[in-house]
């Protein structure tokens, strides 16, 4: 089974340029093809069958909630969030678990008369739950839908219900429109009343129509799937272009695949327009500038850029060749041509940067680890991709300019990867921080130059809208004059005029004649009204126009500030009415977020944390904000009109001084150089990760040895220690985490039980002496609790004793429907029910959490009153730009910790695996002919017995091995005096036999004697030629060990043996190879004696026949050479194979049968290998002989 894995991946790895190609065309053909979405009847009938299921669970419930006590309260545990539960008896709310977002929720109706037309009306008299005139019906509750079921059993009515949708009037940050994962709805399909669409109608289990489903965006998500095929096909196209690229690396290849590349590239821009502007990764409000108009496209150019250099890179070898062997002046343009290349890239880098970090609202401050989004890492990734881009090129234009570099490549490369990590992380985090230094210096420019004109251009054209209205109502006229009836003149404008505008604005009125006097802060005795109001309508007076009783006071302070002076005539006597309005200090705009109420305009002229701010009008501080101490007095001209920036100790100033005497100042603290560090750390470590790790990835060797199984004893020791020393280190960070966690709840808990202890202790004295919690519902007791909440800086909302709202300082809240009118049930039934003096319960609206706290307000009677609830928002803007240095310090520390203990642990492992490496690798290397080495390892430990032990035994060995030597070389003697005295007898046998009968012949006066004497001579000279080679065979054989291995050309060698051997007429001779060079380490001499005894053996077997072939071919395998010497003869016999190799084998009628033998042992010498096999080409012998590759030093990647 693995093995046909393997075989797979081996076949798909072979084959992925087509592959990818294949894939590429089908994602394109893909793209023009809709896909049906899904059938809206088959969503409908699934979103039923899950709101059946939901209808069970809550008839469950329901019934469980029938068999509890009336006096009871209800408690089920994990009632499901997306449901809620009243349950009445006799008509009154006597239990309810979550809340509907109503102000009334009777099930009775107060008046017979009223009827309610919409459930989102505000009249007090609006009781939705009153009109459910059917058992289930779909309801429209606040900015919530749901479906409400109602259920009856003697005297108790429950109301159950099912939440469908959340759908706000407006969306932002925090209310955010949703709909219920439970029904199986997402935001692709949207619910109405059933009368909108009869077709896809969802009913309830009772089968009542309870809402039609309507699908949104259809042409849309068509689009977006056409285009995802599109993108997917590029996706493919780029990796087969790199695919096939990596294969062949010619210059004509890389001209095509460049060339392909810009095709892609312009068919990405293209394409960019087809993606739906709501994707914020290309829509231009995160990013945009007058080259690129979202971050995607800066991204994907970035990308392509970095394919470019890569392309180029992978054809290095050409390219460096192509320039070394161009004439000197065209040597010259073209290293020029790169080098503009590397300046075209590095502008490029630092020009887009700026651009990014001037023009976007992306966090690159690594040090603002709070602040960092996936946009961040996608932006550092990117321009790691570029200066590794850089760094390709670099590396092709320093090895076309210096020798000396090529000649010690491994040695700069390292050095030059290390100096350029630290140049690009160092230059990335100083232009970040330079360039986000001015952003910031620009935002507060605009800050300062919007906070020089503090007006509210709504308001005012509000205020010339209504000052005719307020000048004739019978009611402002009737009082106006007379001091007392102040506050009546002011609910009634407030009520009738100025309600939208009061959580933002401070409204006060002042009546006089023209002789009163009054009493301000200003003056320390009573001024005369009208010349006071005067004073400042001179002074800071700017009328809103012509004929207005309005006028914008321009105090320059950090509020805004309005003045309206009305004279009214009654009974013949002149009232003036001076109406003041102030915007709202930021100490005001607590408790509720203004978010929550965004139909209301926020006039904040304030800076948030850790900004401050001072004015400055005549030199004189006239307003401030902030922890910084501003100077109470400054010569406002010894600044230059307009913006600047200074550093003040451990501060940075920014003044804005404007024409005139009026100057805004803005300060923060100075930023020390450990954020800075900390930035660099990261960007350091995320380079080194891109530029070490791409490159590894796209060595052949690296990617073999990365996915190759890890079964070592070192590689186990090193898993082990580095594992256990970071595990350790992880679960020390998890519990410092743990522990500043717990502090900051901690320290959170004690303020919200201080603030809520202090609110509680305000309205107790405030309320001891009252009876009855409706004594509450007056004018003093509002004003009163009023200013506790404003000097609590804290909402504060007043239930009665049965959980109903009765008072609250943000009725906006709640008339928006945010939220319910009913306090938390689990707050209720700990403070009633469990007399709990306090209750904290976690609450939300919409998106926004937040802690919400209670406790019981009695009389000195015990009596309870009322619950006074505070919403507690913790403000962590302080403490999140206060801490963040320290996180990133703290996850920059543990960085570091983590990245020391994979060295400790390398190293430790290394330490303790050496001696057995170097066992291992000296047992692999042994050679019995040469002394191994000593391990040195003087430790007394188990590894330093397994060294003595292995010493030990390498001495035994090489004791045994010189003895098994002497043994052999005698044998070896011996067996070749037998071999010798066998191929001496067997000539001279027949000589001495030969001679002797000539000797008798001549004796006897044979006639012919002379002519027998010359064929006898012959024969005899015949044999003494194979003694004279056989002992030449034998002479060789024993001087093999003599010759020391070097380096050897086979090309040089089979090329010269050609011209040697190829001068037979009827033989025809050929040498295939296609290599420069095949180096090997062997005995030259010897192994040129291997190849002449090949090819002799050829030769002769096809000498005999009328037309001969020999083919000689030599081509490189994986780590090896490959020689093969084919004929066309009869080949070797199928009897004759086992002893082929043998020695005194042989199939001709003359030779010693050594040649092979003496082959098979020069190549095996070699570290090679020989074998025989039938020719496929010629149908002869076909004799292999394999050596391996020899290379002195291996590539590295730069």
């Amino acid at each position: 089974m693995k093995a046909a894995i393997r075989n797979i991946f081996r076949l798909i790895a072979g084959n992925r340029t087509s592959m990818f190609w294949t894939l590429a065309l089908c994602c394109f053909c893909l793209s023009f093809l809709h896909l049906t979405p899904v059938s809206s009847i088959k969503r409908t009938d699934k979103i039923e069958r899950m709101l059946h299921k939901r209808e069970n669970v809550l008839d469950k419930y329901v019934e469980r909630a029938f068999t509890v006590p009336e006096d009871e309260w209800i408690q089920f545990e994990e009632f499901p969030d997306d449901m809620v539960l009243y349950r009445y008896v006799d008509g009154a709310l006597q239990s309810w678990i979550n809340t509907l977002p109503i102000s009334n929720d009777d099930v009775s109706l107060s008046h017979s008369w009223y009827r309610i037309h919409d459930l989102r009306n505000r009249n007090l008299f609006n009781i939705p739950l009153a009109f459910l005139d059917a058992p289930t019906q779909y309801v429209n509750l606040g900015p919530g839908w749901y479906v409400v079921k109602t259920y009856h059993q003697g005297n108790i009515e429950i109301i159950g219900a099912i939440e469908v949708m959340q759908q706000y009037s407006s969306e932002n940050s925090v209310l955010r429109n949703s709909c219920n994962r439970h029904l199986g709805l997402n935001d692709r399909y949207s619910t109405a009343p059933p009368y909108v669409d009869d077709v896809n109608v969802v009913y309830t289990a009772d089968g009542t129509p309870a809402f039609s489903v309507l699908r949104n965006k259809t042409l849309t998500d068509r689009n977006h799937q056409s285009a995802g095929m599109r993108w997917a096909a590029l996706f493919f196209a780029i990796l087969a272009i790199l695919s096939f690229k990596s294969r062949y690396k010619g210059l004509l290849q890389l001209y095509f695949s460049l060339g392909a590349l810009l095709i892609l590239q312009c068919c990405s821009f293209m394409m960019i327009g087809d993606i739906d502007l709501e994707s914020e990764l290309f829509s231009p409000m995160l990013y945009a500038d007058g080259n690129f108009n979202s971050l995607g496209a800066l991204l994907i150019f970035h990308t392509f850029v970095f394919f470019y250099c890569l392309t180029i890179f992978l054809s290095r070898k050409s390219v460096i060749k192509n320039i070394l062997n161009s004439t000197p002046a065209l040597k010259k343009a073209k290293a020029s041509i790169i080098g503009l290349c590397i300046t075209a890239i590095a502008v490029y880098i630092h020009t887009t940067l700026r651009s990014l970090t001037t023009n976007s609202g992306i966090t690159l401050d690594l040090f603002r680890i709070n602040e960092i989004s996936i946009y961040t890492i996608l932006v550092y990734v990117a321009y790691g991709m570029l200066f590794l881009a850089m760094l390709f090129l670099l590396n092709i234009l320093i090895a076309t300019s210096s020798r000396h570099y090529i000649e010690k490549r491994k040695r700069h490369s390292r050095r030059l990867l290390m100096a350029y990590l630290m140049v690009t992380a160092m230059y990335m985090t100083g232009a970040v921080s330079y360039f986000g230094f001015q952003k910031e210096c620009e935002n507060i420019r605009i800050l300062t130059g919007r906070l020089a004109v503090e007006r509210d251009l709504n308001l005012e054209m509000q205020l010339q809208a209504i000052e005719r209205n307020i000048i004739s109502d019978p009611l402002v006229r009737g009082l106006a004059g007379n001091p007392e009836y102040e506050n009546i003149i002011l609910n009634r404008l407030a009520e009738r005029y100025f309600y939208n505008i009061l959580p933002e604005y401070d409204i006060r009125i002042t009546t006089c004649d023209m002789f009163d006097m009054i009493i301000t802060e200003d003056y320390a005795n009573p001024v005369g009204c009208y010349k006071y109001f005067k004073n400042i309508i001179d002074n800071y007076g700017v009328q809103l126009s012509d004929m207005s009783a309005f006028y914008y006071l321009d105090y320059f302070r950090n509020n805004i500030s309005y003045l309206g002076a009305f004279s009214i005539l009654r009974n013949g006597r002149r009232y003036d009415l001076y109406l003041e309005i102030d915007s709202k200090s930021s100490s005001d705009n607590i408790g509720y977020p203004s978010v929550l109420l965004d139909n209301i305009t926020s006039v904040s002229t304030t800076v948030k944390y850790p900004y401050s701010m001072a004015k400055y009008h005549n030199g004189r501080i006239s307003s401030h904000q902030g922890r910084y101490n501003f100077p109470v007095s400054v010569n406002v001209y010894s600044y230059e009109d307009g913006f600047s920036h200074y550093f003040y100790g451990d501060n940075v100033v920014f003044i804005n001084k404007l024409p005139g005497t009026n100057m805004i100042v803005v300060s923060r603290p100075a930023r020390n150089f450990f954020p800075s560090v900390i930035s660099f750390s990261y960007v350091l470590l995320a380079f080194a990760l891109i530029m070490i790790g791409v490159p590894r990835l796209l060595k052949k060797r690296s990617r073999e040895t990365l996915f190759r199984p890890k079964r070592s004893f070192r590689m186990k020791m090193t898993v082990f220690l580095t594992a256990s020393m970071v595990i350790a280190l992880i679960l020390m960070a998890i519990g410092s985490i743990v522990i500043i966690m717990g502090y900051i709840n901690n320290n959170n808990d004690a303020m919200m039980e201080e603030t809520l202890l202090s609110v509680q202790n305000a309205l107790t004295k405030m309320t001891k002496t009252t009876d009855n919690y409706d004594e509450l519902n007056t004018t003093e007791v509002f004003n009163a609790m009023n200013a506790v909440a404003k000097s609590a800086q804290v909402d504060i909302n007043l239930f009665d004793p049965h959980g109903r709202l009765i008072w609250t300082t943000k009725p906006e809240v709640f008339n928006e429907y945010l939220t319910s009118t009913r306090m938390n049930p689990d707050a209720y039934y700990e403070l009633v029910y469990n007399k709990r003096m306090q209750a904290i319960a976690e609450e939300n609206i919409s998106t926004l959490s937040y802690y919400s706290l209670y406790t019981p307000i009695y009389n000195e009677n015990g009596i309870l009153l009322a619950i006074a609830n505070i919403p507690y928002f913790v403000n962590d803007t302080n403490f999140e730009y206060d801490a963040s240095p320290i996180i990133a310090a703290i996850v920059n520390l543990y960085l570091i910790l983590i990245l020391a203990a994979l060295f400790i642990g390398i190293t430790m492992s290394n330490s303790i695996t050496r001696p057995l490496k170097e066992i291992s690798r000296n047992m692999e290397a042994m050679d019995i002919t040469h002394k191994v080495e000593h391990i040195n390892y003087k430790a007394d430990d188990e590894l330093g017995l397994l060294v003595r032990t292995y010493n030990k035994m390498i001495d035994d060995l090489d004791r045994s091995t010189k003895e098994l030597a002497q043994s052999e070389r005698e044998q070896a003697w011996r067996e070749m005096a037998r071999q010798i005295a066998h191929e001496i007898k067997n000539p001279l046998t027949p000589m001495k036999l030969s001679i002797q009968h000539l000797i008798r012949l001549k004796k006897q006066g044979i006639p012919d004697w002379q002519d027998r004497f010359e064929a006898l001579a012959s024969s005899l000279i015949e044999q003494i030629d194979i003694l004279s080679n056989t002992a030449s065979e034998f002479s060789s054989f024993a001087k093999f060990y003599n010759e020391e291995v070097s380096e050897v050309d086979l090309v040089e060698i089979l090329s010269e043996q050609r011209v040697l051997f190829d001068n037979y007429e009827h033989i025809g001779m050929t040498f295939r190879c296609k290599l420069d060079k095949a180096v090997v380490f062997a005995r030259k001499s010897q192994i040129t004696r291997a190849f002449v005894n090949l090819i002799t053996n050829a030769i002769q077997a096809v000498e005999s026949q009328e037309y001969g072939e020999i083919i000689v071919s030599l081509r490189m395998t994986p780590g090896y050479y490959k020689v093969d010497i084919e004929d066309n003869g009869s080949g070797v016999s199928e009897e004759n194979l086992e002893k082929l190799f043998r020695p005194n084998f042989t199939t001709k009628t003359r030779g010693s049968g050594l040649g092979l033998a003496i082959c098979k042992n020069i190549v095996t010498q070699s570290h090679g290998d020989i074998y025989y096999t039938k020719s496929r080409e010629l149908g002869g012998a076909d004799f292999t002989v394999i050596l391996p590759i020899h290379t002195e030093v291996s590539e590295d990647y730069t």
